[in-house]
């Protein structure tokens, strides 16, 4: 897979952020044309208690929401990411860390100050177990 290497580092700091408590967010937006999948969100969730993902996919039309565990982000990330999407952006409490291809379908990883200053209250909630 071309994304593979960005892919995995984006998944590496997803798993240091959920352990650090810093986690707010895993999104996949900007989408190539217009495409009846136009987002996707991952939010934690407890299942079992087991920390998992809360796959939101959002249509033009409805909202299909899946449980996942944490390992499937990189196989959903790889599937999604340059069909249709154009960004994956994780959200930490720390900073933003994005993956951005461009016009030529080329993969740039880079980091950004901070969008939230709250953690995923329900990684929190977890963690404090």
């Amino acid at each position: 897979m071309i994304y593979l290497e960005p892919i995995h580092a984006i998944f590496e700091a997803l798993k240091t952020s959920l352990a650090n408590g810093t986690f707010a967010k895993l999104t996949l937006g900007k989408t190539i044309g217009k495409t009846e999948l136009t987002n996707i969100y991952f939010r934690t969730i407890v299942d079992n208690d087991v920390l998992k993902f809360n796959v939101t996919f959002r249509h033009l039309s409805e909202e299909v929401v899946e449980i996942k565990p944490i390992e499937d982000v990189v196989m959903i990330l790889s599937q999604y990411i340059n069909n249709p999407f154009l960004t994956v952006i994780l959200f930490t409490t720390e900073k933003d860390i994005l993956i951005k291809l461009n016009k030529k379908r080329i993969a740039t990883l880079s980091e950004m100050d901070n969008t939230f200053k709250n953690a995923d209250p329900v990684l929190l909630e977890y963690l404090k177990k």
